[in-house]
């Protein structure tokens, strides 16, 4: 498998960064609709730290990803999809990487603006704002809360996506994902 991608595959940077960001990205998901719902107290605070230290690791794994993306060669569609699967396959992905990026910049934002600073596991930390800026705060406590929502759909019809390709269609659209082209 070649490291960058060919007009019929993905190369393994594609598909490493894509399989360690997703996981990454399911498991902020689901903290983070979790620890919101937790009683005030050490257990949350510590949660909600490593949930922002991590979310600016995925601020730097999305800047490589879109870098990666405009320098590599993009896999042609497969011959059985549709204008609809064309369409539908790069809207998701679009909103994905949107999302990507919004998401903890919003998160960043949010805890700034609200006074809280973020430490990136004990190496540094980003001071928050001197002052409160509440309104700042509650816009992007919005953005990241719906923003959120719409990730975990999104991502949900992403996988039921792959799914009904691998099972039903029966193309290598998972498997290219997987680094196997035939």
């Amino acid at each position: 498998m070649s490291i960058k991608n060919t007009n019929e595959s993905y190369g393994s940077i594609a598909i490493a960064i894509h399989w360690l960001m997703a996981l990454i990205i399911i498991t902020l998901l689901a903290v983070g609709f979790t620890m919101t719902g937790m009683e005030d107290g050490d257990e949350k605070w510590g949660i909600y730290a490593i949930h922002k230290a991590t979310g600016l690791i995925i601020i730097g794994l999305a800047i490589f990803r879109w870098i990666w993306l405009f320098i590599n060669d993009k896999p042609k569609p497969l011959e059985n999809w549709s204008k609809a699967d064309i369409g539908l396959s790069h809207a998701t992905k679009w909103i994905l990487m949107l999302l990507m990026l919004i998401m903890p910049i919003a998160g960043l934002i949010m805890s700034l603006s609200g006074g809280h600073d973020v430490s990136f596991f004990g190496l540094f930390t980003i001071e928050g704002f001197a002052e409160k800026n509440e309104q700042l705060n509650h816009f992007f406590h919005e953005v990241h809360e719906i923003g959120g929502l719409v990730f975990a759909v999104v991502i949900v019809l992403h996988i039921l996506a792959a799914l009904k390709h691998h099972f039903y269609d029966k193309d290598k659209t998972l498997k290219r994902m997987f680094g196997k082209n035939k």
